[in-house]
């Protein structure tokens, strides 16, 4: 019966052997490493492949951010604890959250590795870019959980 649709809750994916959900926590985090791994080694070797990988990396990043996040809200919601409404609330409340903290990470990095890079050459550049990425990203993230908690 394969290439059937089957009822809710029918067939193999009832398994957890078949959850993709434990499947992607277990493989993802070695594929990601293979495409950092890739990525690096395509910035010496092969310079007009990096910015497929990097996309790349983007795009599976926040695909397996929004499986995490809608997984996150999927059971209060089974069981009645929260309606429709406050689910998809939820959900597109943590994707922008997600989607703040890219940019102000993207921007803040973007911006210091820009202007370092230039008077203090390019490791330093990148050093610095992605220490103040990380804590433009951290601190807007903090202040999006607290903005959250408030409404």
């Amino acid at each position: 019966m394969t290439g059937e649709f089957l009822p809710s809750g029918a067939g193999p994916w009832k398994d957890s052997k078949y959850k993709m959900t434990p499947l992607l926590q277990k493989y993802f985090p070695l594929v990601s490493i293979a495409l950092l791994v890739a990525l690096v080694v395509s910035l010496f070797l092969y310079p007009h492949l990096t910015s497929w990988i990097s996309i790349t990396l983007l795009v599976s990043g926040f695909g397996v951010a929004l499986v995490f996040t809608i997984q996150k809200h999927l059971d209060p919601y089974k069981q009645g604890q929260i309606t429709g409404l406050k689910f998809m609330r939820n959900i597109l409340l943590d994707i922008l959250g997600l989607l703040l903290t890219m940019a102000a990470a993207s921007y803040l990095g973007g911006m210091t590795g820009a202007s370092l890079g230039e008077s203090y050459g390019l490791w330093v550049g990148l050093i610095a870019a992605m220490g103040f990425a990380f804590v433009g990203a951290w601190l807007v993230r903090k202040l999006w959980s607290r903005l959250i908690k408030t409404t």
